[in-house]
């Protein structure tokens, strides 16, 4: 390969958080619209090239709740492995993505703080629009509880009581391990 040809794939993993070569997705910011549609296509386009496992590095405070159900569904249809790492943070709407990882491939970094919380809705309109938007926020929190309760070692109570209420839950890498989010703790180099 020459220098150019490896420079450009350098730049655009760096710039789109893809490193197709390495088969690792870097997911850093907000779960959002944007970050979401660049990691479901990296998956593709890498499931294409080879049936190796992908790596989704998470770092995150969250973002939107329907681009995690996106990104989940995509790492659980496609027919290659993906291993889940959570680094630094992994807040709100992004817990979900590294709980769907690979079984036994599940890892976050010793000093990950976690965090889950109920969804916030900005509330405008009739009386009857704000009813709908209330009910169907429950509704994608409730799903979310679901999904980690299939993925993780704790049922569904355990999971629905972070979504309720104000308050904003968080744990470390360590509880995140005991409670079966992730499969180990990544603390040194092997």
């Amino acid at each position: 390969m020459t220098q150019r040809k490896f420079t450009n794939e350098l730049e655009a993993a760096i710039e789109h958080g893809i490193d197709v070569r390495g088969r690792r997705i870097f997911l850093h910011g907000d779960v959002g619209e944007d970050s979401i549609g660049t990691a479901i296509r990296g998956l593709y386009v890498m499931s294409d090239l080879s049936k190796d496992p992908i790596e989704l590095f998470v770092t995150s405070y969250g973002g939107e709740i329907d681009e995690s159900f996106a990104l989940h569904d995509v790492c659980r249809t496609i027919k290659v492995p993906v291993h889940t790492v959570a680094l630094g943070k992994c807040m709100s709407a992004a817990p979900l993505l590294v709980a769907a990882g690979e079984p036994g491939e599940r890892y976050a970094s010793e000093n990950t703080i976690f965090m889950l919380h109920s969804a916030s809705i900005d509330l405008g309109g009739s009386v009857a629009n704000i009813a709908s938007t209330a009910k169907a926020e429950k509704d994608r929190c409730e799903r979310m509880d679901r999904l980690l309760a299939i993925y993780t070692s704790m049922d569904y109570r355990h999971w629905a009581k972070f979504s309720r209420g104000d308050i904003d839950h968080y744990f470390d890498a360590e509880q995140a391990l005991a409670w079966g989010l992730i499969d180990h703790i990544w603390s040194e180099k092997s």
